[in-house]
């Protein structure tokens, strides 16, 4: 049986998001390594591990919007296009933050506390992306039992 377009979507997505869940994984252990071992913080090797993750999501975002974002599941279940155009314009947001976030690990210079600030800052910026990620895969999936739903009747018809 072939894969429905949602499936394919829904794959597609959790692959990108498991690269993205990974390299944020790789970031907050290196904060915390920095942190246990005492090593004082380290603005300009986060603010480049930070600007990696920039770029994975910049590409990210514009793998989900090339050819219209969410365009196969929003097709088979179009009462969820107001909640995907919304997720949709969260995305310069997220760029626009993780910017922020980037130019305050730059203009730290050497206080400690900035570097927890900093820290808070990127952890809420996480739960927010972590939570868009969430709900994206909730539409898709949605999609998808709506196309299966409509298989079985056409089956059982």
């Amino acid at each position: 049986m072939a894969e429905s377009p949602p499936d394919r979507l829904l794959k597609a997505l959790q692959s990108e998001h498991d690269e993205v869940s990974e390299q944020i994984a790789n970031l907050r252990a290196f904060w915390s390594e920095v942190n246990e071992l005492g090593q004082g913080p380290k603005y300009e090797e986060m603010g480049s591990r930070v600007r990696n993750l920039r770029e994975l999501l910049a590409n990210h975002f514009a793998c989900e919007e090339r050819d219209g974002y969410l365009a196969p599941a929003l097709k088979r279940a179009p009462r969820y296009t107001a909640q995907a155009d919304q997720l949709r314009r969260e995305h310069p947001q997220f760029l626009d933050s993780i910017d922020h976030i980037v130019n305050r690990l730059q203009s730290c210079e050497s206080a400690y506390q900035c570097w927890q600030e900093v820290r808070t800052e990127f952890e809420d910026f996480l739960q927010r992306l972590q939570d868009h990620e969430a709900a994206e895969i909730s539409i898709v999936e949605a999609a998808e039992r709506n196309d299966n739903s409509t298989n079985s009747e056409v089956v059982g018809s």
